[in-house]
């Protein structure tokens, strides 16, 4: 049965925190009035990440979220923009602990590229340029299967950032997300797909693309009616991606 957003919705409002009740308020089509402070951003405009450190690669995916929420203009996403800009290393890339990457990570040099990709997705999202360096850096963790290296995660963000960079079904972006859609069987779940929805409908990625379809398909059978009982985010993400992408 599908998620059904009406119960879902009730459910954040009546357990969620103020930045998610604004975010259930937006998305059930009242006027949620100012955005208030997120959970995890530093007043630098930092995320956190899993480990509790300020991460670039964190900061990333939360700006990419606040354009899917239609707040890619509003202060967060400003103040996010620039800590990930100054954040930059002298090389041009941005780096994480290998704790801080999301997920399972199969080598510690994919904690660079995850954070580089996360980055660069974001700072495009809102019209910010990552820079050419960053891109050759990414080129360069790429196999020939479009994997890059660190796996599920670091794909994600750099095929967003690549749809963005290079135009729609430029190698790159193709590949990678042609590789996440052949490995979809590998046990992934809906916090896999909610992360890559939220980089790709950042970078525009079309909801027909087939890895797009396929990642929708998956979260709109497997949710149940109210959502994640243990999780609001999660539940609450999904509403969002559904409605970005249409339904």
């Amino acid at each position: 049965m599908p998620i059904d957003q009406e119960l879902a919705l009730e459910r954040v409002l009546s357990e969620g925190d103020e930045w998610r009740s604004w975010r259930a308020l937006r998305l059930g089509g009242d006027d949620p009035g100012p955005i208030p402070a997120i959970p995890g951003q530093d007043p630098r405009g930092a995320f956190t990440g899993p480990s509790g450190r300020l991460s670039p690669g964190a900061t990333g995916q939360g700006l990419c979220l606040l354009v899917v929420l239609g707040a890619g203009d509003m202060g967060p996403a400003a103040v996010a923009g620039d800590w990930l800009q100054e954040a930059q290393t002298p090389a041009r890339a941005w780096l994480d602990a290998p704790d801080d990457v999301p997920g399972e990570l199969d080598t510690a040099a994919g904690a660079k590229v995850w954070a580089t990709a996360s980055a660069a997705c974001g700072l495009l999202a809102v019209g910010r340029d990552p820079g050419a360096r960053a891109m050759d850096l990414l080129r360069g963790e790429a196999d020939v299967e479009g994997r890059f290296t660190g796996g599920a995660y670091p794909t994600f963000a750099a095929a967003g950032a690549y749809w963005q960079v290079e135009g729609p079904k430029t190698e790159m972006a193709e590949w990678g997300l042609r590789w996440v859609r052949e490995w979809d069987e590998e046990g992934w779940g809906p916090r896999e797909r909610t992360t890559a929805l939220t980089f790709w409908g950042a970078a525009g990625v079309p909801p027909e693309h087939p890895s797009v379809e396929l990642f929708l398909d998956a979260l709109r059978d497997g949710a149940p009616p109210t959502g994640w009982s243990e999780d609001l985010e999660l539940t609450l993400c999904v509403l969002e991606l559904l409605s970005f992408f249409g339904g």
